[in-house]
């Protein structure tokens, strides 16, 4: 567009000094429009057209407008490319971020079941402790109840006695463990009444000499 505005003002202002017919010092025919236009022409695509009354006119090559518009281009495109990567980066690394604060949320999550059931099975240890304790204190006392209630004789007047009644009669009355073993030994063999206790001036062989034994047994038989 710019080389064919050129073309036309060259022309223009050439016709008109043509026309004008020149000063009284031009010499020789004057050339027609056709003519000069064709001698105009070429000069267009040139760099320097001429001078003409007093100004100048210079013709640009329309190259270096298309390099300058090239770079241009050239530049912008570069910078949309730097935007898109940009973009591009920020979207990856949101994707990042938000795959790094689910494998978290997870992670915390799994270590929280994982504490539940460690809790869990703490208290399911001390609960199943707490049982057993509690179960062979109960077969314990079962087994002290049972002990306590076996009958390991009887006295002259039929009374069952019984290993509590007998341990119970033993601190009551400050029984030596020499005259116990002896009373147990003689009950077991049925020869209670061929035997005495052992007191400090010997053995005493009188007729009621395990009544004294006997009443307890009774009275803790009675309650």
């Amino acid at each position: 567009m710019i080389k064919n505005l050129l073309s036309i003002a060259a022309t223009f202002f050439v016709a008109i000094n043509v026309m004008a017919g020149g000063d009284d010092r031009d010499e020789g025919p004057v050339e027609s429009l056709d003519e000069v236009i064709e001698v105009i022409e070429p000069v267009t695509d040139k760099v320097v057209v001429g001078e003409l009354e007093a100004q100048t006119m210079t013709l640009t090559n329309t190259n270096a407008e298309d390099e300058i518009l090239a770079q241009q281009l050239a530049e912008f495109e570069e910078g949309l490319a730097r935007e898109s990567a940009l973009a591009d980066f920020q979207a990856k690394l949101a994707e990042e971020k938000a795959a790094a604060a689910e494998s978290n949320a997870a992670y915390h999550a799994k270590l929280a079941r994982e504490k539940a059931l460690a809790d869990f099975q703490a208290k399911l240890a001390e609960e199943k402790a707490a049982a057993a304790a509690s179960n062979a204190a109960y077969q314990a006392r079962l087994a002290e109840e049972t002990r306590l209630a076996t009958v390991i004789g009887e006295t002259s007047s039929g009374v069952e006695i019984t290993v509590a009644a007998h341990e119970i009669c033993e601190k009551t009355l400050g029984l030596t463990k020499y005259n116990l073993d002896k009373f147990t030994k003689s009950l077991a063999t049925g020869t209670l009444y061929n035997e005495g206790p052992q007191l400090e001036h010997g053995t005493l062989f009188s007729p009621s000499r395990w009544d004294q034994y006997f009443d307890c047994v009774t009275e803790i038989a009675n309650r």
